[in-house]
């Protein structure tokens, strides 16, 4: 049996864009809301950047979800 590899990175970025999205947010409003730079929200949602665990688990607590949510596509 052949595992395939998951690039969780990529699903991470992805789920973000789509909170901001959904939250009606511009990048320069969601980097503000966690004490971000607007370009690094923006190499994050293009999979440019890793995302630490601290900041995942800020975003997670700041939006009120479970940090779960964020590698299911």
């Amino acid at each position: 049996m052949q595992i395939s590899e998951v690039n969780y990175y990529e699903i991470i970025a992805h789920n973000i864009k789509i909170l901001r999205k959904n939250k009606k947010l511009s990048q320069e409003q969601f980097a503000e809301s966690i004490d971000c730079s607007r370009e690094y929200i923006s190499r994050l949602e293009n999979n440019k950047e890793k995302i630490s665990l601290s900041l995942l688990l800020k975003i997670a607590k700041i939006y009120d979800l479970p940090p779960e949510n964020f590698f299911k596509y």
